[in-house]
């Protein structure tokens, strides 16, 4: 099987980690900042993190690839979780904004700008252009299955921005899904927050390496193909 870019990313990121999880076991020092994260003075205070955590996930999804920038939420939500219940609402907002105004670049690059994907891209955007194309009910869901997830939503974003998509609702269910996972975070939902850092350095460790395999598998596993046969399926019964 032919590799391709997004593995040799895979294998550069888990030797990457394996080489931090070296260090971290050798350096207490280093040890000693992954645990202390939560305590570092901006995210003491609410303003302060709100400000982080905006540019943070704003750059977060600007990049063209997927990024952890979803810790700031937890390490600026919990100092004040136990406080006010309704100030992680307002960080999950704060975050699911500045999570929008990176991901609408996707959309404008397509809009606007489509000469600026790469060749090795186009077939995978071609696809589910068509596909939106010939399902557009099946929009709303798709991008609002996108925000909920970490990942870059350019591969929906994109295609939207070619066939020239409605711009409202494409900001309406990508906010709506980056707000929805943001609370997960701000709420610290099934302790999500532990097996980002903060506590244990062996757990952020063994996370970072499950997300990292996770994303990997969602990058490499087409949504689009398991919709399709989701809906033939569908089609089928009736």
């Amino acid at each position: 099987m032919k590799l391709k870019k997004i593995d040799y990313i895979f294998l550069v990121l888990i030797i990457l980690i394996t080489i931090l999880s070296i260090d971290l076991i050798v350096n207490a020092t280093h040890r000693e900042i992954i645990e202390d994260i939560s305590k570092y003075a901006p995210f003491q205070n609410l303003g302060m993190g709100l400000l982080v955590t905006f540019w943070v996930c704003l750059v977060g999804n600007l990049l063209p690839v997927p990024t952890p920038y979803t810790f700031v939420v937890c390490f600026s939500s919990q100092p004040f979780l136990e406080i006010n219940y309704f100030i992680p609402l307002l960080v999950g907002f704060i975050a699911s904004l500045g999570c929008l105004v990176g991901e609408l670049g996707g959309y404008f690059i397509g809009r606007g700008a489509s000469e600026l994907i790469s060749e090795e891209r186009t077939e995978i955007l071609k696809s589910y252009q068509q596909f939106l194309i010939d399902h557009p009910k099946v929009a709303p869901f798709l991008i609002y299955l996108f925000g909920l997830t970490p990942l870059n939503d350019d591969m929906i974003t994109i295609p939207l921005g070619l066939i020239k998509y409605d711009v409202k609702k494409t900001i309406f269910w990508i906010w709506l899904g980056k707000l929805c996972l943001m609370l997960v975070f701000a709420y610290n939902l099934l302790n999500i927050c532990s097996l980002i850092g903060g506590e244990s350095w062996i757990i952020s460790i063994i996370s970072l390496y499950i997300i990292v395999i996770l994303v990997y598998l969602m990058l490499r596993v087409s949504i689009l193909d398991l919709i399709r046969k989701l809906t033939i399926r569908k089609t089928k019964k009736l």
